[in-house]
């Protein structure tokens, strides 16, 4: 019997059965035809990224770091960039050595998340209490502050000190918890002080709230005109 003499609910299932190889290929092939299309379709540039740790954000100034790709201070920066530049922010991040915190079971895999930022170079400005800031100061991982916003008055009078490790021996107390723990450390300009801007809210009540740069940003000129566009628009 010829496919077009066949009653149709027959034919469908002849097609299904002899086809369905070649029905499969062409719908995975349409498929990753859409996902592309819509990758490309929602795809952002990101010009920034920032991490939350133990504080977080007021609805107000989640809009301004939603907005700043698109704000004149950006744009005359970075007259090339694309209107698909965004910021990216992590939130929920904590650091604590409390055990008896609320969110000491989170510490972990912040800690990890925090790591995998930095290595991969995308981690650019860190807001946090002065545990979370006293933890990557003293790591290194905060870049020192002096002279890069010279001239600013505003932010320059708010610059804060942080204890970096030089060296220690952290290694060999976590192998013998009887050895004394040791270090070399030396103060550095590594935070900005932005308890005042009202932008951040500490999770432990009255504790100060700090901003910093990471040491290995490569886009720290989106970093600086941030910072600084964030004092102008919360002064």
């Amino acid at each position: 019997m010829k496919l077009s003499d066949m009653p149709l609910s027959k034919r469908i299932k002849y097609i299904l059965d002899y086809y369905k190889l070649v029905l499969f290929i062409i719908a995975l092939f349409l498929y990753i035809l859409c996902y592309i299309g819509w990758r490309y379709a929602t795809r952002q540039d990101i010009i920034l990224y920032g991490s939350l740790v133990n504080v977080r954000i007021e609805e107000k100034t989640r809009k301004f770091f939603t907005d700043f790709p698109q704000s004149e201070t950006f744009h005359e920066l970075f007259p090339e960039a694309s209107g698909r530049s965004a910021v990216s922010l992590s939130e929920n991040l904590f650091l604590t050595s409390d055990t008896a915190s609320d969110y000491h079971e989170y510490v972990y895999a912040s800690r990890l998340k925090i790591l995998a930022s930095i290595e991969a170079e995308k981690l650019d400005l860190v807001i946090g209490d002065a545990e979370a800031m006293d933890a990557f100061a003293g790591q290194g991982f905060l870049m020192p502050l002096d002279g890069l916003f010279e001239g600013n008055d505003i932010i320059e009078k708010r610059l804060t000190q942080g204890t970096v490790i030089l060296e220690d021996n952290h290694i060999e107390v976590l192998l013998d918890e009887d050895v004394p723990y040791h270090s070399v450390t030396k103060e550095e300009t590594t935070s900005i002080d932005v308890t005042d801007l009202d932008c951040f809210i500490p999770y432990r009540e009255g504790e100060k709230v700090y901003l910093g740069i990471i040491a290995n940003t490569d886009r720290l000129d989106a970093a600086r005109a941030f910072t600084e566009s964030l004092f102008e628009e919360h002064p």
